[in-house]
């Protein structure tokens, strides 16, 4: 699997989200889109699987320029089932889906003829044992994310476009997901993954994609580009890093504020 992007542009509703955008993300790599609210990552992650721009744009949606190829070919040219071998998306579900099962949920993300089993294996893997027969709507907005999590990994496509994927998990089902993150990578499947999470970033990616929201971009590695000078930059808010206290935990990002107030400071001293 490759994915590659020369000069990608990407705009909604008149307004440039990104421009010039150069990409190549292959097997056994984590790469991450980080950028303040409304910079783009969704939009980015919708079209570097070729769901954008869409078959009958309406005033508003997504438009695309530049070249972008899925092994080869542009991503909108593979059939759907093409596709989804390749791709597979995880993102908010539709409120139209809560009234499935967790196992009927489940159950839709297997291609035909594969072993159903799969299902109960996913579901213990994302913590959902007990809750194969609970409608969608009855479970947490943290136990839906589980479920469409359980879902993901059903799918065999060798790209994985994640989209906020530990949010609503709380710390313990957080960790436990970075870790199968972790696994998938080193197996050789490629992670993009949009997020807010610095330190998740940072402990995961190989490369990353930042999006500030005026129309630049960059792309590169994640030892590059997840630094104080450029986050702070980023996000409009002074940031430092600091060092984990253990053997085999990531670097930790904080807003520089946060050391004045520990030294009984304020910031405007």
């Amino acid at each position: 699997m490759e994915l590659r992007a020369r000069g990608l542009e990407l705009a909604r509703g008149g307004r440039v989200l990104l421009r010039d955008l150069d990409l190549e993300l292959r097997r056994g790599e984590c790469w991450v889109a980080l950028g303040p609210n409304g910079a783009g990552k969704s939009t980015l992650l919708l079209a570097l699987g070729g769901w954008l721009p869409r078959p009958a744009p309406s005033r508003g949606d997504a438009e695309l320029a530049g070249e972008l190829r899925l092994d080869g070919r542009p991503p909108r040219s593979w059939s759907s089932r093409e596709r989804a071998r390749r791709v597979a998306w995880q993102g908010s579900l539709p409120p139209a889906e809560f009234g499935l099962s967790v196992r009927e949920r489940l159950g839709l993300a297997l291609e035909r003829g594969v072993d159903r089993s799969r299902v109960e294996s996913a579901a213990a893997r994302l913590d959902l044992e007990g809750l194969e027969d609970r409608r969608l709507g009855e479970l947490s907005a943290g136990e839906r994310q589980r479920v469409e999590l359980a879902a993901l990994v059903l799918r065999e496509a060798p790209l994985w476009l994640l989209d906020e994927p530990t949010a609503h998990l709380d710390l313990r089902h957080q960790v436990s997901w970075l870790r199968e993150m972790a696994a998938e990578r080193d197996a050789g499947r490629c992670l993009v993954m949009a997020c807010h999470d610095l330190g998740q970033a940072r402990a995961l990616a190989d490369g990353a994609i930042l999006l500030f929201g005026d129309g630049r971009a960059r792309a590169g590695p994640a030892s590059e580009l997840l630094v104080a000078p450029l986050l702070s930059e980023l996000y409009a808010t002074p940031l430092e890093i600091f060092e984990a206290g253990g053997p085999g935990l990531p670097p930790l990002l904080a807003p520089a504020y946060a050391r004045d107030a520990a030294d009984g400071g304020s910031a405007d001293e």
